[in-house]
């Protein structure tokens, strides 16, 4: 799926930090500067660097600039000790999942911008396509819950499951194999954007909970 210019602008950000070009404690150059190095909208920067900071690597202080964290969590290997993890069985996975992204998509409905919620009805609808067209989706699926955990802006739950993206990946080739699976995926995506942009946090909270519920039941039988 092509990048959007918000998602790449992320990307671009964080490259200067993981570099070094924007080292720990630095001041972070103006928004019209970054705009005009990368070619997009103020608007799509503003939006990107609060991403970043609600993942913890910046901080924006009124008044005052927007400076590189001393401590940017993106300078820590989120798999570091994913070796520990590797035997975890699928089950365990979701009864993980299914504890942290009720909870991520019901802040989501509270915090995410609207730069966030377009992204992710965006987002659902192209898995609603590829399902019908036949083409591969699993880039989109996965997608779709990264950005919910970025759009609740808890820095401390979002590297929670930055850390089993890689298991989440492997375990969702799995996932998509039981019957009805992809099917009902799709709509429970659809679903939960929809709960997120009428701002319905209880709403989006049971829809997630279902959604990985149904997966849990599914492997268990």
């Amino acid at each position: 799926m092509k990048k959007t210019a918000f998602s790449a602008t992320i990307d671009q950000l964080k490259e200067k930090i993981i570099n070094g070009e924007w080292p720990p404690g630095s001041r972070i150059p103006t928004l019209q500067q970054i705009s005009k190095e990368l070619e997009v909208g103020v608007s799509t920067v503003r939006e990107a660097l609060r991403t970043l900071e609600s993942q913890g690597n910046i901080s924006i202080e009124h008044g005052r600039g927007m400076y590189v964290r001393n401590d940017p969590l993106l300078l820590e290997d989120p798999t570091a000790n994913l070796k520990e993890l590797e035997n975890i069985s699928l089950v365990k996975l979701l009864e993980a999942r299914i504890l942290i992204e009720p909870a991520l998509a019901a802040l989501s409905a509270e915090r995410a911008t609207l730069s966030q919620v377009k992204q992710l009805r965006e987002l659902a609808d192209s898995m609603v396509l590829q399902m019908e067209e036949g083409g591969p989706f699993l880039d989109t699926d996965l997608a779709f819950h990264r950005l919910i955990a970025e759009s609740a802006q808890q820095p401390v739950l979002f590297r929670m499951m930055e850390s089993i993206y890689p298991l989440l990946s492997e375990g969702r080739k799995h996932t998509n194999t039981l019957p009805h699976m992809r099917t009902k995926a799709s709509n429970y995506h659809v679903l939960i954007a929809i709960a997120i942009e009428e701002r319905h946090g209880e709403q989006a909270r049971q829809l997630m909970y279902h959604h990985i519920n149904d997966m849990l039941e599914a492997l268990k039988k």
